[in-house]
């Protein structure tokens, strides 16, 4: 079983490797297996880039036989991605997006919300619980703050929450040992910071 399992995060690492970002082998593993074993199939993605980290999600959601990976971002970047962008057309950073999903045979279970994430907090459906909820928006702590305060009220009782770019970066570093007591630390791994919701 356990085999079949790494076979198979082989298979996912191999697949997502032809879509440009900054996840790790052990980032990839990480969102796909708790995209797997979340409570509710419903996942969260905040900052989605070129799809890289969604396609992780998307592979765990087409897995299950269920489910969908709700993929939020304005696709204009955060302020740290604008030396970037600086030489992109209008809406090309959303249609990479597209077009690397739609090589993947995965936007079948990806839903795009081309929106800011407090904006979209607003019309997520209250009694729809998230089982995973990724955050790698701004990198900013207010913002990465943001970002948990409009929607970590979503995650499901025993959800998981992931942040990006623990212990790396000081905003989300900082937000995570601020967390209250009902989040439990499960990991630090591949640059992301673990916690399961206890109620």
């Amino acid at each position: 079983m356990q085999d079949s399992k790494n076979q198979r995060i082989d298979e996912v690492k191999s697949a997502v490797s032809t879509v440009e970002g900054w996840l790790k082998k052990e980032g990839i593993k990480n969102l796909y297996t708790y995209a797997l074993e979340a409570p509710t199939s419903t996942i969260v993605e905040i900052g989605s880039w070129k799809g890289k980290s969604t396609s992780c999600l998307a592979f765990a959601v087409k897995d299950r036989g269920e489910g969908r990976v709700y993929a939020i971002d304005t696709w204009k970047g955060s302020s740290e991605h604008q030396k970037v962008l600086k030489h992109y057309e209008e809406d090309q950073l959303y249609q990479e997006f597209l077009e690397n999903m739609s090589k993947l045979n995965l936007l079948d279970v990806i839903q795009p919300i081309k929106m800011d994430s407090v904006e979209a907090s607003r019309i997520w459906p209250i009694q729809k619980k998230i089982g995973l909820l990724y955050i790698d928006g701004s990198h900013e702590y207010e913002l990465v703050k943001r970002d948990f305060e409009f929607w970590s009220p979503f995650v499901a009782e025993g959800g998981y929450i992931i942040f990006d770019d623990v212990p790396s970066w000081s905003g989300p570093t900082q937000l995570v040992n601020e967390l209250p007591d009902w989040y439990k630390f499960i990991d630090i791994r591949g640059n992301h910071g673990i916690y399961q919701k206890l109620n």
